[in-house]
């Protein structure tokens, strides 16, 4: 079995510093300022934790928090981090993915990924695909994954709703998650803080930090949106 391709993100509300990073790219962003690195960091996986290095850029440890969330290709680590992002010190949360099969994007019309986190104990991850043909992202198969009070929940059914501005950039987004057992669906919401769009070869690519909200609690976290690219089209 072939190696397993890592993503890290960190989400620091309190310095307003948020990135993204992963092999050949790398997403910071500052306020709502943002910056494309065309280079990803050296990551060296260790027992329960991963070292994240981007010279000049930053360093970070990333130690997992508990189970592993597995999402439909991607097992995926809510996470403590801390080091430094330039100058400045980060104490905060994070995730890590490790994806050990690529999309298969002759299938596939949109990939996108969402999460929040909350707290050690409180957290919320997605990943959705939709096939080629599909209507509109409701016809997305979506594997969801919801840590509440340090106890993974088993999700039945994720129903995500997005507004987008005019270049389909994702402006804010709702979700409602269907837990097996209860006769109301859990809901998440959340607005844009940051983002940038990139284009990678046939996929156009919007990444954004998003302020999410759930019951009581507000937390910050990713939604990245992957649009295959229609040359002829274009």
């Amino acid at each position: 079995m072939s190696d397993a391709a890592v993503s890290i993100a960190f989400f620091d509300p309190e310095h307003g510093l948020h990135g993204s990073a992963r092999s050949g790219a790398t997403l910071l962003f500052e306020g709502s300022e943002s910056k494309v690195l065309p280079e990803g960091p050296e990551i060296e996986r260790r027992p329960g934790a991963w070292r994240a290095e981007l010279e000049g850029v930053f360093s970070l440890e990333l130690a997992s928090l508990g189970d592993a969330a597995v999402l439909d290709g991607v097992t995926a680590h809510v996470c403590e981090v801390t080091g430094v992002v330039g100058a400045t010190k980060v104490r905060c949360l994070g995730t890590v993915g490790e994806t050990r099969r690529a999309p298969s994007w002759e299938r596939l019309d949109a990939l996108r990924s969402l999460s929040a986190v909350f707290d050690a104990q409180h957290a919320f991850l997605a990943v959705s695909h939709r096939p080629r043909g599909a209507a509109g992202h409701g016809a997305e198969d979506v594997a969801a994954w919801l840590l509440h009070g340090g106890e993974a929940l088993g999700i039945e059914d994720a129903r995500i709703s997005t507004v987008y501005d005019g270049n389909g950039r994702q402006r804010s987004a709702g979700l409602e998650l269907w837990i097996a057992g209860e006769d109301f669906p859990r809901r998440l919401s959340g607005t844009v803080a940051a983002g940038s769009s990139l284009q990678l070869e046939g996929v156009d690519v919007h990444a954004a930090i998003f302020r999410w909200r759930m019951g009581d609690r507000e937390g910050a976290g990713a939604y990245e949106l992957w649009v295959r690219r229609d040359e002829q089209a274009a």
